[in-house]
C-alpha cells in the first residue's frame, strides 16, 4: 500500500510540477523579453550570424508562413521569435529532438550554439 501511495504523490507531483513551470509555446511581442538577462554574454551567437542559416537550411522548407505544412514563418526573425519556447527546446534542441524531419536531431555542437542563442535572449544582430 504505501508503494501506492508513493508513485501516486510522485506521479501528481511531477504531473503538477510539469504544468506550472511551463513556459508559454509563443511570444507575442518583445515586451515579454524585456527582462531578459543573457546568460553568455561573451558568445556572439545572434539571428543574423548564425541562426538565420540554419534555419533558412533545415527549416523554412515546412515553416514558411500560408499554407506551409509546419506552423510559423520562419523566414523572419520575428516569424522564428514568436515559436521559441519549450516546444522550440523539446522539438529542436534537446537530444531526442524530432525537428527537423529526416535530420532530427541536428549534430550536438548547432543545437548547443541555438541553445546559447535562446538563453542570450535570441538577439537578432
Amino acid at each position: 500500500m504505501k508503494k501506492v501511495i508513493l508513485l501516486f504523490v510522485t506521479g501528481f507531483t511531477v504531473f503538477f510540477w510539469g504544468c506550472t513551470n511551463m513556459a508559454p509555446e509563443t511570444i507575442e511581442d518583445d515586451s515579454v523579453n524585456t527582462g531578459c538577462t543573457p546568460q553568455f554574454p561573451e558568445m556572439d551567437v545572434t539571428y543574423d550570424n548564425y541562426v538565420k542559416k540554419i534555419v533558412t537550411r533545415y527549416c523554412i522548407e515546412c515553416h514558411y508562413g500560408g499554407n506551409s505544412p509546419g506552423p510559423g514563418d520562419f523566414t523572419t526573425y520575428k516569424g522564428l521569435k514568436a515559436y521559441i519556447g519549450n516546444s522550440f527546446y523539446f522539438m529542436v534542441i534537446q537530444d531526442q529532438a524530432d525537428m527537423p524531419p529526416g535530420n532530427a536531431p541536428l549534430p550536438k555542437s548547432m543545437r548547443d550554439s541555438l541553445n546559447i542563442w535562446i538563453q542570450n535572449c535570441a538577439p537578432e544582430k
